[in-house]
């Protein structure tokens, strides 16, 4: 049997390993921490599905100062990384950010099935989907832009932040076209970023397919057994429905 590729150092892999033939979550880190980071953030979401998904998460391109609520506990856990230059457009995807994406799909071995991004990992969690329908809709399967390669079925989006982020493939009026694949939103109502989710959620998903879940906490992840257990069985309700 030949054996696997070894995978680019910007991927690794949760608590279920590269040799599990178990769907795959594309997960997307926060804007000034890395994947290692994001491992752990998401490890009590990881145990509520181990028995159903592989996660799998990427390292940004692009050099950061630590993100909001990382110090002290992450002190030394860097390089902390982004998916936005600093000053950047809040909604142009870095060339840097495509191109790791792209290298990313054509490397990960397995069935990709959603995409999970936090915080700035959300807007390019966002802007995937965005793209994707946006190709599917317009009947582009050609080489144009970051949709080659994947076919997502679902986003998971905590802590999100609006507007999703895209290359230049459209104008701008067609920029508020809505998401119709299916999606979860955790929000975090004490968190100073709750409106910018809300927005993500309001404007940019159909509310047919779209749910949103608000918790009382700030930007992080829930901590309490039961929020982790209510995300997890919205999470497998999507793949339900819409996988198999």
């Amino acid at each position: 049997m030949a054996q696997s590729s070894p995978q680019p150092n910007f991927i690794s892999n949760g608590l279920n390993g590269p040799s599990s033939n178990l769907p795959i979550i594309l997960c997307l880190h926060g804007s000034g921490t890395n994947a290692t980071i994001f491992n752990v953030q998401t490890m009590r979401l990881q145990r509520a599905l181990l028995k159903s998904f592989r996660f799998v998460f990427l390292d940004g391109p692009i050099d950061s100062s630590p993100g909001p609520g990382v110090l002290p506990m992450f002190e030394g856990c860097g390089p902390y990384l982004r998916w936005l230059r600093p000053d950047e457009s809040v909604t142009h995807m870095p060339p840097e950010t495509r191109k790791l994406i792209v290298r990313a799909i054509l490397a990960i071995e397995g069935d990709v099935v959603g995409v999970l991004g936090f915080s700035q990992g959300s807007k390019l969690a966002a802007g995937l989907l965005w793209e994707q329908e946006f190709r599917r809709r317009n009947g582009d399967v050609g080489g144009r832009g970051i949709g080659d390669g994947f076919n997502f079925k679902f986003g998971v989006f905590t802590h999100g932040i609006s507007p999703p982020m895209t290359e230049h493939l459209v104008e701008d009026e067609q920029k508020d076209n809505i998401i119709e694949l299916p999606s979860l939103h955790v929000v975090g109502a004490d968190d100073e970023w709750a409106e910018s989710g809300r927005t993500l959620f309001d404007r940019y998903f159909d509310k047919k397919t779209a749910k949103k879940l608000e918790f009382d906490i700030g930007h992080r992840l829930p901590t309490e057994e039961a929020e982790t257990a209510k995300i997890a069985e919205e999470i497998l309700r999507i793949y339900d429905e819409t996988c198999r």
